[in-house]
């Protein structure tokens, strides 16, 4: 028994000491440790929705929501609210506002980031996966296991899977390069942060513009009849959130440049976004109507530098403030 105890002991210091070496040397090569998203991560902020004493204000949408908005700043200036970050990058909002439609202790505030191709129906099911796992699979052990992870990714750049032994022998093995250094990160709150100054911020539109010319110099097009039809069943989910006291916010966040341009000629404002509103019964804020959100700058015609979320968020409050549809709780 003594023995077994011994080379326990031995075999835990080794490897404390091999894991604690790489470490020091993936951060002398400037690496930090960083947050991984997941459903867990998701489902986990989609349960503080319901364990909450302040109300709730669900902030849907895609990228554009989880680099650009600054949470300690929600929180600072709206104290009677409990933001949640529940966007999702690369995927339109439509199927996490079919849930909290349906969820009967949901009577908060939605503040879902959209656009022209994101209310089309071909993208209401991208973010189902994640609201399929929350109802399906998340448990209070799950919640304890992203809790442990999440402590172990914050703490260690070894942590993500390119520094893991297995992975680091492959690219040894292979020649490869280094790992990439991230230029975007995440917080346990979901929260995203792009520092432009790591990154080349034309790639975007280079992207874009491949895009562009592979399908005929426009996005995916929604035809206006089926767009336009559509939104009626979008109206019956934001009416169940109004009927039980909460209200849903759409909101289209700044673009400039290409992507604007773009935008404008595949989903024409006046045909697209201003019928949003009048059809759903919704409240909706078009950062082109808001002069300091329609300026703001974009490093990359989309998203906003970490440096200047705080004086973004601020000003997205601002206008919703003054349109008086952040009230505080009575």
């Amino acid at each position: 028994m003594k023995r077994l105890l011994l080379a326990t002991a031995i075999a835990l210091t080794l490897l404390s000491l091999i894991a604690g070496s790489a470490e020091v040397y993936w951060r002398q090569r400037g690496y930090t440790p960083g947050i991984i998203d997941s459903t867990d991560l998701w489902a986990q902020q989609r349960d503080r929705l319901r364990h909450s004493d302040k109300r709730p204000l669900a902030l849907l949408g895609a990228s554009r929501t989880v680099y650009n908005i600054d949470l300690p700043t929600l929180r600072q200036r709206l104290p009677d609210y409990q933001p949640v970050m529940l966007a999702i990058d690369a995927n339109p909002a439509i199927a996490t506002l079919r849930d909290l439609a349906h969820d009967r202790q949901f009577d908060g505030v939605v503040l879902c980031d959209i656009d022209g191709l994101g209310l089309w129906r071909v993208a209401w099911e991208l973010q189902q996966p994640y609201v399929l796992h929350y109802h399906r699979q998340w448990t209070i052990s799950r919640d304890l296991h992203r809790r442990l992870l999440s402590f172990w990714q914050r703490h260690a750049v070894i942590a993500r899977s390119d520094f893991s032994l297995v992975r680091s022998l492959v690219r040894q093995w292979n020649g490869e390069p280094e790992p990439f250094h991230p230029y975007l990160w995440l917080d346990e709150l979901r929260a995203g942060f792009i520092d432009f100054s790591r990154t080349d911020p034309t790639a975007h539109r280079r992207e874009l513009e491949a895009h562009l010319a592979q399908y005929h110099g426009q996005l995916p097009h929604a035809p206006i009849e089926a767009w336009r039809a559509d939104l009626a069943q979008i109206k019956t989910w934001v009416s169940a959130i109004q009927q039980r006291g909460g209200n849903v916010i759409f909101y289209a966040t700044p673009i400039s440049g290409l992507r604007h341009q773009v935008e404008e000629q595949t989903y024409p404002r006046a045909l697209y976004w201003d019928q949003l509103g009048p059809a759903t019964g919704a409240p909706t804020l078009h950062a082109d109507d808001v002069p300091a959100l329609r300026d703001f700058p974009l490093a990359d015609e989309s998203h906003i530098d970490y440096h200047d979320k705080v004086r973004y968020t601020n000003l997205l409050i601002d206008a919703l403030n003054e349109r008086g549809w952040l009230p505080p709780r009575s």
